[in-house]
């Protein structure tokens, strides 16, 4: 039948006691059982060919949903830059300043009266404008602005900005240039990051946002304005930090059972962190003033404990390290508890501090880089005026930042006992209280 002789190897097979045989003129291998009911062949090519239609198909699946959710996602982002353009533009009500749009630059001259090669030289610039806002919306106009002859501000023909008109007492208006007009293309890129986020992380992705969005939400829309109403920074960023921690850890936490133990977490990472500014805030004499926003927030706001206000700011700014090594050993635990429900809690307790341990050295990275970044503008400028070591960390902007660094990598510390001890707490209760010992975690 076989123009070749098929090589015979007696043995065992999943379906009983049979020999496998080679048909040396194809490769191909079949499997013969002595089990009586004939010939059960398993074509092992033909099981690869199976798995690359399958592979081609799965990826023809991937290829589709990708290209649909790029179409979406432009459609998406062109929506929401045009529908944020109508919505700034129809409730401008500025009265000094107006939406123009370049479109020709006819000229420059030098200002007489600032003299030349000053520190302050300033020019003249002819353009002609198109008006995209206020009362004289489509009309066109030529205008000579006034600007600093080596402002950084470049204007370009067919873009937007934002034309003030300062009028003085004898009635001479003076236009100048104040910025670019960027509200739509920063929501749009805002919209691009989040679709990119979904469509790559899916299900995960849009919880994350969800949350993510609530707290901001509750930050910005009762946080602060309690703040800047007088009620003391401390207690209320403490309160803070366990709302962003639910909201965070009630779309971002799978198994629900656990949700509570990453809150503990970083509510005592949090206040530790706060305990560690306050008393370096002490031993130091830090006042709070050390930022221009702070001392104009002083002069505005004088009963506000700027104090206080800096030992929230460190709170608020070490959520989102403190909440990633909560979750961390939280999940680590709670796999650990799903695969041996009767694991001793001392083996619990050590699983959850090594997995904080991992995680922590990344995470003081994250926190402290971002915190040099902030500053790095000012670090760049002592560095530029030669100031020496010791001169360097005696600035009070400096100390500032080391505050920050330090208070928060404290906070980071207290997260992987405070979280661990909590995780331990909470499902040995969990245990105690279950019918049912081995059951598992409910997702």
């Amino acid at each position: 039948m076989y123009a070749g002789r098929a090589e015979v190897r007696e043995g065992y097979s999943p379906c009983g006691e049979g020999r496998e045989t080679t048909i040396p003129d194809d490769g191909e291998r079949f499997l013969l059982c002595r089990s009586g009911m004939g010939i059960n062949a398993d074509s092992r090519p033909l099981r690869r060919k199976t798995d690359l239609k399958k592979g081609k198909k799965r990826m023809k699946k991937i290829v589709s949903y990708l290209a649909l959710s790029a179409l979406l996602l432009f459609l998406l982002v062109w929506g929401v830059v045009a529908g944020t353009d109508w919505y700034v533009l129809s409730r401008w009500d500025a009265k000094d300043s107006s939406v123009i749009v370049i479109e020709d630059l006819l000229g420059k001259r030098a200002d007489p009266a600032s003299g030349e090669g000053g520190e302050w030289e300033s020019e003249f610039v002819k353009l002609r404008i198109l008006y995209r806002s206020g009362p004289r919306t489509g009309s066109r106009e030529d205008v000579e602005i006034m600007q600093l002859a080596d402002s950084r501000l470049t204007l370009l023909p067919g873009k937007e900005y934002l034309l003030l008109a300062d009028m003085f007492e004898d009635g001479t208006v003076q236009f100048s240039v104040s910025d670019r007009y960027r509200v739509p293309a920063v929501v749009g890129f805002i919209t691009f990051a989040c679709g990119i986020l979904v469509i790559i992380a899916g299900r995960s992705g849009f919880k994350a946002l969800v949350g993510l969005f609530l707290s901001l939400l509750f930050l910005i829309g009762w946080f602060v304005p309690r703040i800047a109403l007088g009620h003391p920074p401390v207690p209320f960023a403490i309160l803070a930090v366990a709302a962003v921690s639910v909201a965070t850890c009630f779309f971002v936490v799978r198994k629900r059972e656990l949700r509570p133990i990453p809150v503990f977490g970083a509510v005592g990472g949090a206040a530790g962190a706060s305990l560690t500014g306050w008393v370096m805030v002490s031993l130091w004499q830090l006042t709070g003033l050390e930022s221009d926003s702070a001392a104009l927030l002083a002069s505005t706001s004088p009963d506000l404990s700027l104090r206080g206000l800096l030992l929230a700011a460190v709170m608020v700014g070490s959520i989102g390290a403190v909440l990633d090594v909560a979750v961390s050993v939280t999940s680590s635990m709670g796999e650990l508890y799903e695969y041996d429900p009767s694991i001793p809690r001392r083996r619990l307790w050590k699983a959850g501090i090594s997995v904080g341990r991992d995680v922590l050295g990344s995470m003081i990275n994250t926190l402290i880089l971002a915190y040099l970044g902030s500053s790095l503008p000012f670090v760049v400028l002592i560095a530029t005026e030669g100031a020496d070591f010791i001169g360097l960390l005696n600035d009070p902007h400096i100390a500032q930042e080391v505050l920050r660094s330090v208070a928060g990598t404290v906070g980071l510390l207290l997260t992987i006992p405070v979280t661990a001890a909590a995780g331990v707490w909470w499902i040995s209760g969990r245990r105690r209280n279950s019918s049912v010992p081995d059951d598992g975690l409910a997702d």
